[in-house]
């Protein structure tokens, strides 16, 4: 397999930086790629981390998996980039600090366009194109989350096979909750739109990052990797059993977003993930700093449950400040076939 100037024989790995863009000053935020090329011909699988900035914990879980995946035996290919917003990740922040762009909101890029598009334009030919599967590991940088989120399908009645093979591997990566957003949440994703049109598999699972870190930072790395290796299994890129939380997965539509209130203050979540809120109840208020007066409440417009917790103590209100779902199907995967086939 070879990418870039990256090139790995079959039984091999390799690592190098793939060449995506320059700045107007020269700057060239190379994208670390490791390559793990199987002995055998099959689909491949890209994992990826970090194209928001301050979302470190699929870094850790990548850096692990690589270290312990033997490519011999192994069917088909593997590429892993550990961090993809390379300068994001320095500063700690969502966006790329050099044009203050979202790169996972740029696919298919431009080569003609800032640095960001320029990134996005080369990693998504010179990369996402070459995948089957795409595991786009997010988190929360304050909060707390833990499911897969994926891209709604176009009819629910009539599933196009990749969205067959997209519930297939969301569900043998063995988390107990997944959930998406009902189409146009949050305007035309056109990164979403030419993912697809490649024909590439994606979902994005949210994991524990900051508040949660030092309780479950460990226990997360462990599960990222593990669902790797399941999207794998599903694959038939590796043998054995799959190894999940359960037996069940609850899909939730995230059918109630809280944005940013009109107001500032300290933000105080009153429902922690998995609390199951009435419509009219209270999710959050908007308090003085200074004097503890409330000044806003969130009141939720529908019933639904919690699914990222938000920060474990109060916080400045940011864009969005509070996702909860409604339950729309309870699978359970001893049921079904999860394994997924390529052309």
């Amino acid at each position: 397999m070879r990418i870039g100037n990256i090139d790995a024989q079959p039984g091999e790995r390799a690592f190098g930086y793939l060449q995506v863009g320059r700045s107007r000053s020269g700057l060239t935020p190379d994208i670390p790629v490791h390559l793990i090329a199987g002995t055998e011909r099959g689909p491949t699988l890209l994992v990826q981390a970090a194209v928001h900035g301050g979302e470190i914990i699929g870094t850790i879980a990548i850096l692990d998996f690589v270290k312990a995946l033997d490519p011999r035996g192994l069917r088909g290919n593997v590429i892993a980039v550990p961090v993809l917003n390379r300068m994001g990740f320095e500063r700690g922040e969502r966006l790329n600090p050099i044009d203050v762009k979202d790169i996972s909101r740029l696919f298919p890029g431009d080569p003609l366009g800032t640095l960001s598009d320029q990134i996005a334009h080369v990693y998504f030919h010179e990369v996402i194109r070459r995948a089957d599967v795409m595991i786009d590991l997010h988190a929360a940088v304050k909060g707390y989350e833990r499911y897969v989120l994926f891209p709604a399908d176009h009819d629910r009645a009539r599933p196009t096979d990749l969205e067959r093979r997209r519930r297939n591997v969301i569900l043998a990566f063995g988390l107990d909750s997944a959930a998406f957003f009902p189409p146009d949440t949050f305007g035309t994703n056109q990164s979403e739109a030419a993912i697809a049109a490649a024909g590439v598999v994606m979902f994005q699972p949210e994991f524990g990052g900051g508040a949660g870190w030092f309780t479950h930072g460990e226990e997360n790395v462990r599960h990222i990797v593990r669902g790797i290796r399941n999207t794998m299994k599903a694959m038939r890129m590796l043998g054995g059993e799959f190894e999940w939380d359960g037996p069940h997965c609850t899909i939730f539509n995230a059918c109630v977003i809280f944005w940013r209130p009109p107001v500032d203050g300290l933000l105080t979540r009153r429902k922690r993930m998995s609390t199951a809120v009435a419509k009219g109840e209270v999710y959050a208020t908007v308090d003085d700093p200074y004097t503890g007066r409330v000044l806003f409440e969130l009141v939720n417009p529908a019933n639904a449950v919690v699914l990222p917790s938000g920060q474990e103590w109060p916080t400045l209100g940011t864009t969005t400040v509070g996702i909860l779902g409604a339950v729309d199907e309870v699978v359970d995967r001893r049921t079904l076939d999860l394994y997924v086939t390529f052309p």
